[in-house]
């Protein structure tokens, strides 16, 4: 069984770094690449150190070993935020969170005693990964990352949760053969299915632009669905974006189209990836129309975040920030100086504030 368990990671290792090459060579950004090193490295780490059978690795080997499986929780949310999560949005406290984990995991390997606390802090980490996976679902427009979700969720995160949670609980026990196959074969059987998976890597899977881009076919050689795409166009000209709360489900209701379809058609017909940038473009859009507006010069920026269709200054703020790369306030102060300057007749109001 010890020789089986030794196959087992002996493949999974060689084909971690055969998926982290061919993604390497993919047409991917550059930190989905160096993403998918970075859990291919550590992953490979940690099979290599928690193998029931000593290897007699040599002692500095073994601590550099060690060192990169600490690292495995924080390369392991790195790799799904960057996946599931486009732009930068919310994505460092996700990274906080896989770093602390590490530093316990680090603490546990070379001072065992806290796995406890390790395990229960892994345990939430996982499982709150498996629940960003899922939960951000509701706004992905990439047809074939929403279908790929459920089984990303489990395999990546769902397995770690799973066996660190029965160490945590007693189990199953560090160092045991029947931890150590469990570890191998799913490893093995991930490494295998992702593999089927991502065996030509498509850049729409990864995080990229979220702006418009050129419409590209449907699958099977049809054209972008123009029908659609126009009545989702009027909608938004008619202010369905005002609504708060607008899902994707609700539009679709609205339209009384599939919600699939309407995916996309957003998707590739107009170029988004994420439903709330679709709709917080055409809101943020509004709100500088109102900002760089002298007759809205003592309007407040609450009154605005309602008017345009948020619900409080906290989304507002963030969408605001995430588009213009400012804050509302900034931006009216220095709409508004354009403006006055503008009018003397010494110099126009700049291209980007139209």
């Amino acid at each position: 069984m010890m020789y089986l368990d030794l196959a087992l990671r002996g493949g999974a290792i060689t084909l971690l770094f055969l998926l982290a090459l061919l993604l390497w060579r993919a047409p991917i950004g550059l930190e989905g690449r160096l993403s998918a090193m970075a859990i291919a490295v550590t992953k490979a780490s940690l099979l290599v150190t928690q193998t029931a059978l000593p290897l007699g690795v040599p002692t500095l080997v073994l601590n550099n070993l060690l060192l990169l499986t600490a690292l495995t929780p924080v390369a392991m949310t790195w790799f799904i935020v960057s996946i599931f999560l486009d732009g930068p949005t919310w994505r460092w406290p996700w990274i906080g969170a896989g770093l602390v984990a590490s530093g316990l995991f680090y603490v546990e390997l070379m001072s065992p005693g806290t796995l406890p606390v390790c395990s229960t802090v892994a345990v939430a980490l996982y499982g709150a990964l498996v629940v960003l996976s899922l939960w951000t679902a509701r706004d992905d427009l990439v047809e074939c990352r929403c279908r790929a979700r459920p089984a990303f969720a489990v395999a990546i995160a769902g397995l770690a949760f799973v066996l660190t949670g029965a160490q945590a609980v007693g189990l199953l026990q560090q160092g045991s053969l029947v931890l150590a196959l469990l570890q191998s074969s799913g490893a093995f059987v991930v490494c295998v299915a992702f593999a089927i998976w991502l065996l030509r890597p498509d850049a729409s899977l990864w995080p990229g632009e979220t702006g418009e881009t050129p419409a590209p076919a449907m699958s099977g050689g049809e054209g972008p669905d123009t029908a659609l795409i126009g009545r989702i166009t009027a909608a938004m000209s008619a202010g369905i974006w005002r609504e708060e709360g607008l899902t994707i489900g609700a539009l679709a209701a609205r339209l009384a189209v599939p919600e699939h379809r309407l995916r996309r058609a957003i998707n590739r017909g107009l170029g988004h990836r994420n439903f709330s940038s679709f709709i917080n473009r055409a809101r943020i859009d509004a709100a500088c129309d109102m900002l760089r507006d002298p007759a809205h010069m003592h309007t407040t920026m609450l009154e605005i975040a309602y008017e345009v269709g948020f619900a409080s200054m906290g989304p507002f703020n963030r969408a605001f920030r995430a588009e213009m790369e400012c804050s509302p306030t900034e931006f009216r102060r220095d709409a508004l100086s354009e403006g006055c300057t503008d009018s003397e007749g010494s110099s126009p109001i700049p291209a980007n504030l139209h």
